[in-house]
């Protein structure tokens, strides 16, 4: 959940890096850090807070370097202050680390450390592993091999990124945590994510577990930890522009990233029976099919197992990631995993993954980011047309999510033309709700919705996924209690809620249970609920009507657009940041 930037060229690396870890924010801003090697020694710089408009230019004179190494984190072991912010040093200033993960052994580490004399300046798990380098030199000279030694004591997770002063070499390494190896024309890069460097070059290396990489300025060598041995590389180009993870012009990547989802639709539309053929077998051959995913991800996947259920009589079970391994008794090789992600390291559904696959069951992956830990792990994966998301909440992930459902969907009847058909519809529908005219109407409403203290939200069948999702969008930026319901479940408890005033949003579509969730609109509007209908026609139940087309089960694709404006207008009503919100962030890397 945190980021790292690395450095070596020919270039000013401090403010590369600098500007790297910027666009990596998403993925921790409690506090940051970046370590310079400069006439042979190692310069610190660490701050609490967001790195936001900090030049380094103006405030950090004196660290110019062609190697430098940088990090934003979100707090895990040790509170939010400069020293327990990364990057951490060796006793000895040789050996700075950034680090994201996990160590579990730490506690056992530090301790055999501290009776070896060394002092521990923070709190953090992160802060044994440059003093056990620094140990490991002291036994070998060789930086490799000791980096190697120190690594393998380590139980846990790990992504770090090293530099040494004495070698003037950078060093990256992972294990269940991800990492990026960025190739220039003369310099190289790490990055826990490619948008990280992406204006300096789109050719990466993605790391596997167990795999460090150590560069100069002019070379760089992928080395197996476990063996010490040299591996080929493979170097891979991401598709992604530079310009597609920057804002645009936009006030905030969460309107952009929002806006973009017609654009989003018109990708997927892109893909082709080929990159479809692979999964449709997998699913037809299955006796039984999981869905695991977490978040947003886990909703997408709730609307697939509805549309496959309806459409191709599919019996789809969608499981939280983080529950999965309590089911995996139950799983053999004739099952099929659908593993939904929009980064594709998220450790709750890495962990699943691997608990399916050690029950010899096959995977497939519906993933956003190419090379990721899920797309290298699934049997096959079918990567959806989202592009870059920088924002923590997922909107244009989602829709590229259930829109390629809908592809799977027609290709598994064969009539792949159809699904197509249907989503350019869906798309002409998101077009009219982000239209001027429409987000004047949602951005007034967001700002009345702005002052409640509890929202709810409802729907059936194809549109609970969405009660759910918009409501995981408001509690996520604006810190507004909101809950989701299905409609049906309204009466066996959640109904004590309603209160005079409370606002509801109720998802109606035209696919056969619009007249039960009207009934449950009716139930809310009498006990003095605020009714809002999102439906395809206007209700005597709503206060307010927010139109969508008559597009049935299909219809909860562009609905949901919504719910994910209302909670960013509701944000910005209360002044807070809707890319940045508190406590979390966009790669949740650990359990």
């Amino acid at each position: 959940m945190c980021g790292i930037v690395g450095y070596i060229g020919k270039n000013d690396g401090v403010g590369i890096v600098i500007d790297g870890l910027k666009r990596l924010e998403y993925r921790g801003y409690d506090s940051w850090g970046v370590a310079v090697i400069q006439d042979g020694q190692l310069k610190v710089h660490k701050e609490t807070g967001k790195i936001g408009g900090f030049d380094p230019l103006k405030q950090l004179k004196g660290f110019e370097s062609e190697i430098a190494i940088g990090h934003t984190r979100w707090a895990t072991h040790g509170g939010v202050t400069e020293k327990n912010a990364h990057p951490h040093l060796s006793s000895d200033k040789r050996i700075a680390v950034v680090h994201n993960g996990i160590i579990e052994n730490y506690q056992d580490l530090r301790d055999k450390l501290e009776k070896k004399g060394i002092k521990f300046l923070s709190q953090t798990d992160t802060e044994v592993i440059p003093h056990l380098i620094g140990q490991e030199l002291k036994r070998n000279k060789d930086l490799q091999k000791a980096v190697i030694s120190a690594l393998k004591q380590l139980e846990g997770s790990y992504a770090v990124g090293i530099i040494d002063r004495e070698s003037n070499v950078i060093i990256g390494a992972r294990k269940g945590s991800p990492l990026i190896f960025g190739v220039g024309d003369g310099e190289f890069f790490l990055g826990s994510d490619a948008p990280a460097f992406l204006r300096f070059t789109n050719k990466v290396m993605f790391l596997d577990d167990g795999e460090m990489v150590i560069a100069d300025g002019q070379t760089a060598k992928l080395i197996d930890v476990e063996t010490g041995r040299e591996k080929k590389p493979k170097i891979t180009e991401v598709n992604w522009s530079f310009e597609e993870a920057e804002k645009g012009g936009y006030p905030h990547f969460m309107i952009k990233e929002t806006l973009e989802q017609p654009m989003v639709i018109e990708k997927t539309l892109s893909t082709s029976e080929i990159e479809l053929e692979k999964a449709v077998a997998m699913i037809n051959q299955a006796e039984n099919i999981y869905v695991i995913a977490c978040g947003t991800a886990l909703h997408a996947g709730m609307y697939g197992s509805y549309l496959l259920g309806r459409n191709n009589k599919l019996n789809l079970r969608p499981i939280s990631a983080g529950e999965f391994p309590y089911f995996a008794h139950l799983i053999n090789k004739k099952d099929l995993i659908i593993a939904v992600s929009q980064s594709g390291e998220t450790a709750d559904v890495l962990e699943a993954v691997k608990t399916a696959k050690q029950a010899g069951a096959e995977v497939l992956a519906l993933v956003n980011v190419m090379g990721s830990s899920l797309m290298r792990t699934a049997d096959y994966s079918i990567l959806t047309k989202a592009g870059p998301e920088i924002c923590v909440l997922s909107t244009k992930a989602f829709v590229s999510q259930v829109a390629m459902f809908v592809m799977l969907s027609y290709a598994l009847i064969g009539d792949l033309d159809e699904g197509k058909r249907i989503l350019k519809a869906i798309k002409r529908e998101v077009e009219k709700i982000t239209s001027k005219e429409g987000l004047v109407k949602i951005e007034a409403l967001g700002r009345r919705l702005s002052k409640a203290k509890n929202i709810y939200a409802i729907g059936r069948g194809f549109n609970y996924p969405n009660a759910l999702e918009a409501c995981l969008k408001i509690k996520e930026v604006s810190y507004i209690h909101a809950e989701g319901f299905a409609g049906g479940d309204l009466k066996h408890g959640p109904i004590a809620l309603i209160e005079e005033g409370v606002p509801v949003l109720v998802f109606v579509s035209n696919d056969g249970s619009e007249k039960e969730i009207i009934s449950n609109a009716m139930e809310v509007l009498a006990r003095g609920a605020e009714v809002i209908g999102i439906s395809h026609k206007n209700n005597e139940a709503f206060h307010i009507h927010l139109p969508i087309g008559s597009n049935g089960v299909y219809s909860p694709i562009s609905s949901i657009v919504y719910g994910q404006l209302l909670a960013y207008y509701i944000a910005l009503e209360k002044n807070l940041d809707p890319d940045k919100p508190r406590n979390l962030a966009k790669s949740v890397t650990v359990k």
